[in-house]
């Protein structure tokens, strides 16, 4: 009976899951494109203007992070980026907003549509008159999320790996230094830029997580609910604050004991991909008197599994109540 209501409920997101790996998948393409052309048209100019006016190639790079970019490095999470290396632009793609969005959305609205959901279309009634166990539907909601939520993170790599085979070699461009006489004739250099999407696995199993942890949390709010829009806007309301909280912390010191109570603060998919770091140290939000760090990605499936957790001994206790 499992399987079958397995194939049930993917059935049911089929079509929204196809539509979401296809966004995926043609944002994640684009961004290889974007990511072409900042490391080879605009990192570069800003290279040799900055040294032929400040004396330093990184002068200039320096100067914009003081300013309103800091805000955008922080809403991006982990500031040690070099613009000027392909494979570190390419980790920003999965902290743009449209990444974050689609996840966001997929969870949220799989989550609340599980219990209360089903309570408030009035097919929950009908679903228990079936022999099947609630804790089965339950299970049923996991299997799916560990089919689904994998899949939609490999259509983004799928996208990463198909822009890179079709948008050729990273060969800086200083065409557009060629209508400034004073920077004309100065040496430039044409070494195609290495580039490679096969480390940004690593930092999709930091989306994973963030995703399960995401739908953990809203399939109990779920379980003790049974208006679905009710759900999504508190789930909604919960992420909006812990993203803002997050950003805050990273922007106002004082406020830094705020970050480790969110999700986005586990999620550091950079750091995964770049410099194969999976943990972060709880010491630098709260004073603990010395380093204490903890698996980034443990937490939040430890959140998923939490919540799926609280839901089980929800659903499986509660008295569902008739369809209006």
């Amino acid at each position: 009976m499992t399987i079958i209501l397995v194939r049930k409920l993917l059935r049911d997101v089929r079509p929204a899951f196809i539509a979401v790996s296809v966004i995926l998948f043609a944002f994640a393409m684009l961004w290889v494109k974007i990511t072409q052309r900042v490391t080879t048209e605009i990192a570069p100019m800003f290279k040799i203007v900055s040294t032929v006016a400040m004396g330093d190639p990184k002068r200039f790079e320096n100067l914009m992070m003081r300013g309103p970019s800091k805000v955008s490095q922080a809403a991006l999470g982990w500031g040690e980026i070099n613009f000027e290396r392909p494979t570190e632009f390419l980790s920003i793609g999965m902290l743009h907003p449209v990444v974050l969005i689609l996840s966001v959305v997929w969870c949220v609205g799989r989550g609340a549509s599980a219990v209360a959901g089903e309570l408030d279309r009035g097919t929950m009634e009908l679903l228990m008159s079936q022999p099947v166990p609630r804790n089965r539907l339950l299970l049923a909601h996991l299997i799916v999320d560990c089919v689904v939520l994998p899949a939609l993170c490999l259509a983004f790599f799928a996208g990463t790996q198909f822009g890179l085979a079709t948008a050729g070699p990273f060969v800086p461009n200083y065409t557009a230094l060629d209508e400034i006489p004073q920077l004309k004739n100065l040496p430039r250099d044409t070494t195609p830029l290495d580039v490679s999407g096969m480390s940004e696995i690593t930092g999709l199993v930091n989306t994973l997580a963030l995703m399960f942890a995401i739908s953990g949390m809203t399939l109990a709010m779920s379980a003790f609910g049974r208006s679905r829009w009710k759900v999504v806007g508190f789930a909604v309301l919960v992420l909006v604050v812990m993203f803002v909280g997050n950003t805050i912390g990273q922007l106002w010191e004082p406020a830094g004991f705020v970050r480790p109570l969110t999700f986005f603060y586990y999620y550091q998919p950079q750091r995964a991909m770049i410099a194969d770091v999976w943990t972060v140290d709880l010491n630098n939000s709260w004073n603990l008197g010395g380093s204490f760090f903890v698996p980034a990605v443990g937490v939040l499936f430890t959140v998923g599994g939490v919540g799926y957790a609280i839901a089980l001994r929800t659903f499986t206790r509660r008295d569902l109540p008739a369809p209006l």
